[in-house]
This record gives C-alpha cells, structure tokens and sequence, in this order.
C-alpha cells in the first residue's frame, strides 16, 4: 500500500543512501508500464497528420537507412546533433521492425527506463508516494499529447543525464570510480547531442565547485572528483572524434554540428540594447507560466532546504546547480518539448522544495504530503488539462493508418493525408518499375525553422534504397549554400547526368515549376499547398520549354541547371528626400550619388517632404503616370491570432498598429506570380514609428527588399528587370535600441524586459500596386 507520508528521515550531513524495498521496485514496475504505455500509445499519433514534424520524422528515417545500409555518420548522412543518436535509432529500426514507428517504439522504452531511474532519484529524499506523484507529475506534463513521440536525442540523453544524477546523489564521498562514470555518462550526453552533453558537465562541475566555495567538502576530494567528471567526458568525446578520424567523418562533424548550428540557429539582427543581450534568457517568459514557477522554486532550494532537515545541504545545491544550468537547455528552441526535457530532473526537487515549505507552515505533519501534492497539482494544472485536450484532438483527427508506404505503417494519420501518401507511392512506385534503379531528389528549399515545414523528406524514404552521394540531401538553406557551398551546383549536375525524379512541395495554390527537360508527373495538395514530382522527358533537348523557365537549359541542352544569377543588389537604397515644392508637369530630381529622375503625379499633393526608396538601388529612372493595379488580399500567410498586428488588408491598402513579436519578422505574404521586364510595383504610404521591408521572393529565396525607417511619408518603387515568378512580402523592420524605445515609451519597455520585448510599429501603406509595362496593358 501507498505511503505518502514514508519519509526518509535522517539529520546527519551525510545520510546513507535510501535502500530500495520491494514494493519501491512494484511502485518502479508500474511507473515503467505507465510511461511506456502513454509513450506507446502517441507514437503514432503526432500533431502534424501523425507525424511529430514531417520533416524531422523524414530526416531521422533518411539517417536511418543510411546508416543501417553502412554509411558513417556525418561523413554519409547529415546529423546536427552527435555522433551516437543515429546509431541508437537504428539499433530500435532493425530490432523492432524496419519502420519509421520501430525508432518511435524503441525511444518509448527509454522514457520507461527514464521513469524508474526517476523514481528512484525521488526515493533518496521522499517518501514512496511523493516520489511516485513527482514521476506523475513528470509524465503529466509530457509532450506526447500535444506533439507526439519525437525522434530525438534528448529521449537518449534524459535516462543518461538521470542515471548520473543517481550517482551523486547516492555518493556520500568522493570515489573517483564514481564521478569517473559520471563523467562517462556526460560524455554519452555529449554525443547523443553535443550542447545538453556540455551543459550536464557543466551542472555537475558547478555543483562540486559551490561545495568547494561553501567549505562543505574537504578541497582535495572536491578537485579529484572534478578531474575524474572531466576525465571520463573527455574520454567519450575524444573517442568519439578518434572513431570519426578514422573513417574520414571529422570534417563533416564540425560542419554540422558546430559551423551549421551557429549559423542556423544563432544568426540574427545585431545586438543594439539590454534587451537584445538578455532576448534568449527572456524568451523563456513566453512558454507558460509553470515552467517558470517549477524552476524558480528549485533555484531556491539551498535557502529552503535547512542543514538539519531531511535533506542533505549539498543536494539541495545540485538541485539549484542541475535546474539553472540544464534550463539552457530549453534554447534557442524554447517551445513544451525543450522545456519539459530541460527541466525532466526538477520535478523530485520541485516536490522536496514544497514539503519543505508546507512542512515549515504547519504543526500538523499529517497533512504535508497530501497539501504537497495539491499545491504541484494546481501549479502544473493548466498544463495537464492542455494535454488532455490534446489527446482528444488526436483521437478525433487521427483516423486512419498508413499500410503504405512500407517504411511508414502503422502512423495513424488523417483521411486526406493517407490518400496523399498512397497516391505519391503508387505513381512513383509505378515509374520505378518502368525505370529502374532511378533515384529521387529534393529541390524544396524550406528549413523547417521560418520557411515553411519540410515536407518532402518522407518522399526520400519512401524507397530504402534511394541513396545520395552526398551527406546532405535536401537544400536546407545556410547548410546547402554556406555550409556546403558546393551542394547546389553538384545536386544540379547529378540532376543533369541521372535524370533522376525531382520532389518539391511549396505553401499556396498548385503552381509548378517549369524545368528543362521535366515534366509534372503528379501533384498532390497537402494542408498547405502542394506536393510536386517532376520526372525527366525523353531528352532535355526534345523538350517544348516555355518561354519563361525556372530552371533553365544548361548552355549545352543537356538538362536544368540553377537560375543566373541576378546582377541587382538584393538590398535597395534610400534616393532621397522630396519636397513637392510646385505643381508642374517635370520630373523630380533626386541628385544623390546615383542621381534618380522620378516622374510621379501622386506626390505633387503631397504637402510634407517624401522619402524615396528604390530597387534596384541604382535605378536611374522611374515613371509612374501610368495606372496601377491594386496588389489583392489573396495573402499566402498571415501571422496567427495573438500576434498579428495587420489592422487593415484591403486591395491595394495596408494598416500595421502594434507590438511585434519579433523586430524582424514577416506579417503578409504572397504567392509567387510572373512579373515581365520592365513591371514597376510601387508602395505608397506614410511611417508613423518603427519600420517595415518590403520585398520580393524567387523560388522562397530574397530577389530584392527596401527598408523603410524613416518616419513620415515614404515612396518605394522596385523596378524589375528581368522576367520571372517572384512572390511579395511585408515584414516588421525594426532596428532600433531597447534605449530609443524605452525613449519614447518608458513604461511598456520596461515591462517588454519581462516577457517577448516591446517592439512597437505603426505605419500605413495607402497605395500599393503594380504598374505594368505598356505593351502588356495593350496586349490585356
């Protein structure tokens, strides 16, 4: 029977560790069942039509198979995270039935050895039931409801990370053997994902030092135990980077686990204030509230836990120590699935921290265990009832079961998603059969993170044996252009040479590219836009092209190869000032160091001076007496409740009025449509504080963009050169100081420190449209 109220009780500094009895090991049993059944039953069901992220479950499936057909990660296939995490999900792949779901099934047995290593940890400073409520509580706010079982290292480091911490805490000396394996055990962290790796040594060495500082531990043993974790993590690393010499896997590590991460995930605006220097702690503030108040109480825990209390004084340090270090682990991806990973070893401490403080409130001892489970309760309430709505969206959306292809059976998924899928295999599997052997490559140029998902990764697995020469295998931007410079232009020349099948998918309406040498060979509508397969007509060369191409002929016929390259800057410029000072019919004249010859009827009634802006940035000449035609409210993406701050979408007019979430981020965007040579689009409008771009992307890469930051009434013309498909964009463009705002709104600049920042932009687009070329006005 459940004792909530069994604690171990001992008020020496050094206690002996709690020893386990059978019914601690039933309790572990049952935990163990719980969480592999709650883990087994989402598996299949994650929030994106059965998939967790039908990118990320496409890549890791793709690594997979790879590896499991003998290819050496890094050197082979693409991982940004370690040199161990691949491997463990192929040992799940090819023990548990070559599936995608096999390494989803095989992560869930991990947590349930998670959830013992868990309970017992509790164990060493709660009674049984308490250490069983922390566990529920853990598993409580898990993200399977919400997201599904994702395919990631963090499932691998958690049980590593636990299982040192079980060391320490149940070591009352400092035996090198002992801190020797923790390091060991930070070392496996390290190479199932490199940084939470780092972090875990760096809680533990921080723990060892506090108790240095604080004289609670004589200095020679605390520097041996040091140099025993830090022995046994360079141990596992410097094998690791060893194994990955030898097999010629050293360069591509770095590339993708050190040179792509910074570029990806760390690359932004400069740094301009306070608020920019402390904007990756701050954005911790915009995950719900528990998180914050579940770390906030741990953090606290050497001033709750008292010397002579149940607990010992350096334990309650390795709970501050553990929770405010591994919470970094929650960045730059700071959304319930890295939070609850980073904060997995808080939630026993969080329980301790509570019956400490009820226990200090009242006489009546009885009662403690019980108000401590009502207090975590109601702290962790919101988060519980969020999964639960959740599960029940699942159950009710997740209808059907993939059969096919064979690698994904078993994912349960929607109705219109299992027809996409089984119409993409059959029509590929179909052309196989007639042309044997032909690979499939990705052209999509999403990256998952603020382009768009990544939705054909799973068309690359829908074949085991697709392999690609190449580690990388889709155009993840930074990775496949500055990363691997040589991707590109290698993947087009393979395309040209193997005439392989092309996959794309892109958001908006069904428009597919036009290749030399291709044609469609289906489209298939997702939730977003389309999935595209292209497959090669008999001969580039024997193809009727259409005039206007988006990748074209080679300059020998033989095949596509990437657009050329565009000769205009992609960053517009500022022309100049214009005071409309008479009424006549001239041009202005803009004598900057370009100078700029402007013919515009529009601006003579204006009665304040206007700031030009212009793409290219040295165009010499632009008439706009001509009709413009009113750009549509037909918008491809528009920022969700709670953040958009678009007050007016008419044709041909726009109103933005408020806080951003971000100081550079998009707010409308269009579809790509063909634009001739010659085509002027105009923005007309007026500043009122902050800043705006407007810009122009080609195949979701940046053709041109102008920044308007100067307040007051504005003009931006881009003029087109060239013909081709470019889709608009409207974006925040906020550059200035937390100083200058705080200048001039002291108030919610403060209070933006303390949560997603205070970004405010007001401005006003009155007149935006096109003005086309006058043959193709004739021609309409």
């Amino acid at each position: 029977m459940l004792q909530i109220d069994q604690l171990p009780t001992s008020s020496d500094v050094r206690p002996a560790a709690v020893r386990l009895t059978r019914a601690d090991a039933l309790i572990a049993a049952a935990l163990a069942l719980l969480t592999l059944a709650v883990s087994l039953y989402f598996a299949p069901r994650g929030f994106h039509h059965g998939f967790v992220d039908i990118g990320h479950d496409g890549y890791q499936l793709r690594e997979v198979l790879d590896l499991a057909g003998g290819g050496v990660v890094f050197r082979d296939t693409f991982d940004q995270y370690g040199p161990l995490g691949g491997y463990l999900n192929t040992i799940g792949f090819l023990t548990l039935g070559r599936r995608l779901l096999a390494i989803k099934q095989f992560i869930a047995g991990w947590y349930a050895v998670t959830a013992v290593v868990l309970f017992v940890i509790a164990r060493q400073w709660l009674g049984r039931g308490l250490a069983a409520f922390s566990v529920l509580a853990w598993l409580g706010l898990a993200p399977f409801a919400n997201h599904g079982v994702m395919i990631s290292p963090q499932a691998y480091a958690l049980l590593f990370q636990a299982v040192g911490m079980l060391i320490a805490v149940r070591t009352a000396d400092f035996r090198a053997a002992r801190f020797l394996t923790i390091g060991l055990l930070a070392g496996l962290s390290w190479a199932v994902k490199q940084s939470v790796g780092v972090l875990f040594l760096a809680a533990i060495v921080a723990w060892l030092l506090v108790r240095l500082v604080r004289r609670t531990a004589p200095r020679a043993g605390v520097w041996a135990a040091t140099a025993a974790v830090c022995a046994g993590f360079a141990a596992v690393v410097g094998a690791s980077l060893a194994l990955l010499y030898v097999n010629g896997a050293a360069g591509d590590w770095y590339l993708q686990t050190i040179a792509f991460p910074r570029q990806f995930y760390l690359s932004g605006p400069p740094v301009y204030g306070l608020l920019d220097v402390l904007s990756p702690l701050l954005e911790q503030f915009t995950q719900p509230l528990y998180w914050i108040l579940i770390r906030v109480v741990v953090l606290l825990a050497p001033f709750i836990v008292r010397r002579r209390g149940p607990i010992r004084e350096d334990h309650a340090w390795m709970m501050a120590c553990t929770t405010g270090v591994l919470w970094l682990g929650a960045y730059p991806s700071v959304n319930f699935m890295h939070q609850w990973w980073a904060a997995s070893l808080t939630f026993a401490p969080l329980v301790v921290c509570l019956r400490e403080i009820i226990a200090r409130w009242t006489r009546a001892q009885a009662v403690v265990p019980v108000a401590t489970v009502i207090v975590v309760s109601a702290v962790i309430a919101s988060g519980v009832r969020e999964r639960i709505a959740a599960s029940r969206a699942r159950a009710q959306t997740l209808t059907e079961t993939l059969a096919a292809p064979p690698l994904f059976s078993g994912i349960r998924t929607d109705a219109a998603t299992a027809s996409a899928f089984d119409t993409l295999y059959r029509t590929m599997t179909q052309y196989r059969a007639v042309n044997a052997g032909v690979r499939i490559e990705s052209i999509e140029t999403a990256d998952g993170w603020g382009n768009g998902r990544i939705e054909t990764l799973p068309l690359l697995s829908f074949f085991d044996d697709n392999t690609h020469p190449h580690p990388v295998y889709w155009s993840l931007p930074l990775l496949a252009t500055s990363v691997y410079p040589d991707y590109t232009p290698n993947l087009w020349r393979r395309v040209r040479e193997r005439r392989p099948l092309l996959v794309d998918h892109r958001a908006g309406t069904n428009r597919p590219f036009s290749i030399c040498g291709y044609r469609v060979l289906i489209t298939v509508r997702s939730d977003v836009g389309h999935w595209y397969v292209y497959a090669p007509t008999a001969s580039a060369s024997d193809a009727e092209q259409p005039a206007a191409m988006d990748f074209i002929c080679a300059d020998d016929g033989s095949g596509p190869t990437l657009p050329r390259a565009r000769l205009a800057n992609l960053a517009g410029a500022w022309r100049g000032t214009i005071t409309p000072s008479h009424h006549g019919n001239e041009p202005f004249r803009l004598n900057a160091s370009f100078p700029l010859e402007l013919n515009d009827p529009a601006i003579r009634g204006v009665d304040r001076p206007v700031n030009v802006y212009t793409w290219p940035p040295r165009v010499a000449s632009i008439d706009l007496d001509e009709h413009i035609e009113a750009v549509g409210t037909n918008v491809s993406w528009r920022e969700g409740a709670g953040k958009d701050i678009v007050k007016d979408l008419r044709p041909g007019a726009w109103a933005v009025d408020g806080s951003a979430a971000r100081p550079f981020s998009y707010l409308l965007q269009w579809e790509e449509e063909a634009i001739e040579p010659g085509t002027l689009f105009l923005a007309r409008g007026e500043l009122d504080e902050g800043g705006l771009l407007i810009g122009f992307l080609e195949h979701g890469k940046w053709l041109g963009q102008i920044v308007t930051n100067r307040e007051g009434p504005f003009e931006a013309v881009f003029k087109f050169e060239e013909s081709g498909r470019y889709g608009l964009v409207l974006a925040n463009y906020l550059d200035s100081s937390w100083s200058e705002r705080w200048n001039r709104h002291p108030f919610p600049a403060s209070l933006g420190l303390l949560g997603r920042g205070f970004f405010l932009n007001r401005f006003r687009v009155t007149q935006a449209g096109w003005v086309r070329p006058r043959a193709q006005v004739t021609a309409g």
